[in-house]
């Protein structure tokens, strides 16, 4: 369970869940079958290289292409 400043994304379906305040991290499992219709809550990126860049944002991550690369074969993979 993320709050929204945790993800670096605005509160508006947190706030509308039971508990009023966390977003529920979605298993990786399967991840690829989500590709068609984008990625979070709402389908806000069209694919991993926009959540990646996303979370290189909000979480100052300093990941090379190559690396960015492989993560998104890794998580593919599950």
């Amino acid at each position: 369970m993320h709050t929204a400043e945790e993800i670096g994304i605005d509160d508006f379906q947190a706030s509308r869940s039971p508990d009023k305040k966390f977003y529920r991290t979605t298993p990786l499992k399967g991840l690829f079958a989500r590709e068609k219709g984008g990625f979070y809550h709402d389908g806000r990126f069209a694919d991993l290289s926009e959540v990646i860049a996303h979370y290189s944002r909000v979480l100052g991550l300093s990941l090379s292409d190559g690396e960015k690369a492989d993560l998104i074969q890794f998580l593919k993979s599950l």
